[in-house]
């Protein structure tokens, strides 16, 4: 079994995030840095140096906070997902027209 302070070495490269699912229909998720998009099967969330992909039905954002990075999802929760990658442009930013 590893040491958890080794394993807090090795996770320095991602932020701390939290996912709170309430009866695979109701998501709360916190430390999120950028939405790259959402629809109503999925959506693709950035966590610093993480990509969190959700697949679901009927998936539905109720709230997203950019000041807190928290995102608020309704919906059926089929799966989760991590891979590493660099972010793209929030849905935010895109529909602002920031850079």
């Amino acid at each position: 079994m590893e040491n958890l302070n080794e394993i807090n070495t090795l996770d320095t490269n991602y932020q701390n995030h939290r996912i709170t699912i309430d009866s695979r229909n109701s998501t709360v998720i916190t430390g999120i840095t950028n939405v790259e998009s959402a629809s109503e099967n999925g959506l693709t969330l950035h966590i610093n140096n993480a990509v969190l992909s959700i697949e679901g039905d009927k998936l539905k954002v109720q709230k997203i906070d950019v000041d807190t990075g928290i995102v608020e999802v309704s919906g059926l929760i089929k799966s989760l997902k991590y891979s590493d990658s660099k972010p793209h442009r929030s849905i935010l930013k895109k529909l602002t027209n920031k850079q």
